[in-house]
C-alpha cells in the first residue's frame, strides 16, 4: 500500500481547484436595477449578495432570490441575470458605466436610488484538466444561503476579508480575492456534494 496515495480523492479533486481570476466587481445598486451577464464559455461566475437582496435568473425557468449573505454559483458560463425584481429592465452589463480600480475589478454603481444592494461578482476559470472535469459535474447553478449557520459563519468571514481587500486595493490584492474566491467556490461545491 502506498503511505503517499490520496486518502480522500474529494479532497484531493478540490486541491486542483485554483482559479484564474477573470475580473471580480463590487456592485452598488438601487432599485429598480438590472444587469445582463453574457454568456463567458469555461467560466465559472460567483455572485455574493453583501447588502439587499437580488432575483438572479439563469433562464425562464430557473430564477430564485438571493438574501443578504447568499452565494450564488453559475456554474458553466451561461447567460443570466439579476435584478431588483422580476421583469425590472436589466441592460448588458458592458454597456454601463464602471470604475475600472484594476485590469480586473471595478466598481459598478446603478440604479434609480431606492432600495440598496451591494452584490460582490466574480468571473472565473480553471486551469487545471481535472477541476474543469469537476465542474463540469456541477448543477448550472449552487446556491448556498446565509441562514445555516454553519454557511453563514464561513461565508461572512471570507466575505469580510474579500470586501476590505476589494475596498482599498493593496499590493498583491488581486491575488488575495482570487484565493479567497477559491475558498468560496470549493465550500460552495463542498455544501453542494
Amino acid at each position: 500500500m502506498d503511505p503517499w496515495a490520496p486518502t480522500d480523492p474529494l479532497g484531493e479533486a478540490l486541491h486542483l481547484v485554483r482559479m484564474n481570476g477573470a475580473f471580480y466587481c463590487r456592485s452598488e445598486l438601487t432599485a429598480p436595477w438590472g444587469l445582463t451577464l453574457p454568456p463567458m464559455p469555461g467560466y465559472l461566475s460567483f455572485h455574493v449578495v453583501t447588502a439587499g437582496r437580488a432575483w438572479l435568473e439563469t433562464d425562464e425557468a430557473n430564477a430564485s432570490w438571493l438574501q443578504s449573505g447568499d452565494l450564488a454559483l453559475v456554474s458553466h458560463g451561461e447567460g443570466h441575470r439579476l435584478r431588483s425584481e422580476p421583469g425590472a429592465p436589466a441592460p448588458g452589463i458592458l454597456e454601463l458605466e464602471r470604475e475600472l480600480i484594476t485590469n480586473r475589478y471595478e466598481i459598478l454603481r446603478h440604479g434609480e436610488g431606492g432600495a440598496p444592494t451591494t452584490l460582490i461578482c466574480g468571473a472565473v476559470r480553471f486551469d487545471h484538466p481535472a477541476a474543469r472535469g469537476l465542474v463540469e459535474i456541477l448543477p448550472d447553478t449552487i446556491r448556498i444561503e446565509a441562514s445555516s449557520s454553519f454557511q453563514m459563519d464561513w461565508m461572512q468571514s471570507t466575505l469580510r476579508l474579500i470586501a476590505a481587500e476589494a475596498k482599498e486595493l493593496q499590493p498583491g490584492g488581486e491575488a488575495v480575492m482570487t484565493r479567497l474566491a477559491d475558498i468560496l467556490v470549493i465550500q460552495a461545491i463542498r455544501s453542494w456534494i
